[in-house]
């Protein structure tokens, strides 16, 4: 090996990986989109006047007969905010608004991605729950979906508000 001829490819490789990283650390990614971000965190503030909303990390569970879930999105309650993660079976920290108590009427548009298929969309009312915690997602065979909140219960807990080995789906709460 010749270590002068070497040197330049290394000096390449150390300037494109430099050129890179600057690239990536502007906040900016596309133009208004510290706008949008400001707009969302105004909104969330007016509603927080009247609802105690909270943070809370999403999960998503695919139940007996259901595929393989590639992407899954949740609607938060009272606003037009879509939130969500990858395949069920990883937690997505935080970020997801949910009221601290409960609320009648809390219908949310979730949006997922079974693999090999078009996306799906459908209505569904969050269960009503004492305590807000990790909003479980929970997918059914038939692109039925239901979601619960659940602050202490986790989704292998016998407490839980779906148990995992159901095959059908809660009745819809309103």
């Amino acid at each position: 090996m010749d270590i002068k001829k070497d040197i330049p490819v290394r000096f390449l490789i150390a300037a494109i990986a430099l050129f890179t990283m600057s690239a990536c650390s502007s906040y900016e990614r596309f133009p208004g989109q510290n706008e949008i971000a400001e707009n969302k965190a105004r909104a969330a503030a007016e509603l927080e006047k009247d609802i105690p909303m909270i943070g809370v990390s999403t999960k998503c569970i695919g139940h007996p007969g259901v595929s393989y879930i590639h992407t899954y999105y949740v609607q938060e309650p009272f606003s037009q905010n879509m939130e969500g993660g990858g395949n069920c079976g990883g937690l997505v920290a935080g970020g997801y608004r949910l009221p601290r108590t409960w609320q009648p009427g809390m219908k949310v548009k979730v949006r997922w991605k079974p693999n090999g298929r078009e996306w799906v969309e459908k209505y569904t009312t969050i269960m009503p729950y004492a305590k807000a915690g990790i909003l479980y997602v929970h997918f059914f065979e038939n692109d039925q979906v239901r979601v619960v909140s659940s602050a202490y219960d986790g989704a292998s807990s016998p407490d839980h508000p779906i148990q995992r080995d159901a095959v059908t789906p809660p009745p819809e709460v309103e």
